[in-house]
């Protein structure tokens, strides 16, 4: 059965790993319908990644959406206790509304989501699993951390809000510190607020190097909190030789409507865009539950196939080629089926088709050939 898994094309192959990876840890597979009102959706529209939500009426008139988002959908469903935490693993696909082509796409997601009391180790275990997700992509991978509490305190001690707070959040994200100075100069910000966001457009590297520095951003109760967690984090994952494909840097900002706490983007060799994206999104959960913490992350799957190809030196394991089938043949190929090879039956060899056997099937007789 391994074989046969390894052997898959990478999106087909990654959901069953990953999902036996979670099931490992805990985690309890959930299953949500295509279709939610779309009222749910729309009344969460800030969370959503895109605008486009694809709607239509149903045969009784209500207006359903076909789910854009799956982490919604978990936060108004889970079921917690006072004593435990909520642990779901995904494998599903959700529709969106292209941004490039508006047209509508399909998109596989596999991940988990934890919900209850976000602790230390409940946060060192969603960013081990994050790791260890990469890691079944490609041993050559990149899990990048941040924090949103730093630069989030820094605008807010500065009352910076609205258009202006996008624009030093871009600079930011492009490490565009020239025009972040200029920026600020122009707009009159004080010297140590503009010290501040350089310094946190400036943070990246091995967890342990940077956590010096990011002693020096902190300035009060959130960012010393944010401080804590990063360093437990670093003694619970620094023993693990999965620790050194994790980086911190501060200009991954994600999406600061939906998450309010650490961030994390994953990156593999061969993939030009990040193929795992999530964070801690406790406001969220306050919104739809009330009360209790929220972390997690998406795999995303589309496009793997198109930068991890799966290589097979041959694509059966045998071709038997007859004249005449009749019943002892097909107790053949069963045979060789429930022995674990490949069989393909066919009057002719087909073109291409490359198989390590070829046998010969003829009055009752099966013999092996020269290919």
């Amino acid at each position: 059965m391994q074989n046969f898994i390894t052997s898959l094309p990478t999106e087909d192959r990654l959901p069953l790993e990953l999902s036996k990876l979670y099931e490992q840890f805990g985690y309890q597979k959930y299953c949500m319908s295509k279709f939610e009102e779309y009222g749910f959706y729309s009344d969460n529209r800030d969370f959503l990644s895109t605008d486009g939500i694809i709607a239509f009426n149903n045969s009784a008139g209500r207006l359903m959406a076909l789910k854009p988002d799956i982490t919604l959908s978990i936060v108004k469903n889970a079921r917690t206790l006072p004593y435990a935490n909520a642990r779901y693993y995904f494998n599903e696909n959700v529709y969106r509304i292209s941004e490039d082509t508006h047209d509508c796409k399909e998109i596989k997601q596999c991940g988990i989501e934890l919900l209850g009391n976000i602790d230390s180790h409940a946060t060192a275990e969603i960013v081990l699993l994050a790791l260890k997700s990469l890691q079944k992509i490609d041993p050559e991978f990149n899990l990048i951390i941040s924090h949103i509490a730093f630069v989030s305190s820094a605008l807010e001690d500065a009352g910076i809000i609205g258009e202006k707070r996008r624009k030093i959040l871009g600079f930011i994200k492009r490490k565009n510190r020239h025009d972040l100075v200029r920026w600020c100069e122009e707009n009159g910000l004080d010297k140590t607020i503009t010290e501040r966001l350089i310094k946190i457009s400036s943070i990246s590297g091995n967890l342990k190097e940077v956590l010096p520095h990011l002693k020096e951003l902190v300035t009060g109760e959130k960012t010393a909190a944010a401080y804590d967690e990063l360093y437990a984090l670093y003694n619970a994952l620094c023993q693990m030789d999965l620790y050194k494909n994790l980086r911190l840097d501060l200009s991954v900002l994600n999406h600061l409507d939906y998450y309010n706490g650490i961030l994390l983007q994953g990156y593999v060799k061969n993939s030009p865009a990040p193929v795992l994206s999530g964070g801690r999104y406790d406001s969220l959960a306050k919104k739809i539950r009330g009360d209790g913490g929220a972390f997690g992350f998406a795999v995303y799957l589309d496009g793997l196939n198109l930068h991890y190809h799966t290589c097979k030196e041959f694509d059966c394991d045998a071709i038997i080629i007859y004249e005449q089938s009749d019943a002892k043949l097909l107790a053949i190929i069963n045979d060789m089926c429930e022995k674990g090879q490949k069989v393909r039956v066919e009057r002719k060899i087909p073109e291409g088709i490359r198989a390590k056997k070829v046998y010969e099937y003829k009055n009752g007789i099966l013999t092996e050939v020269a290919k």
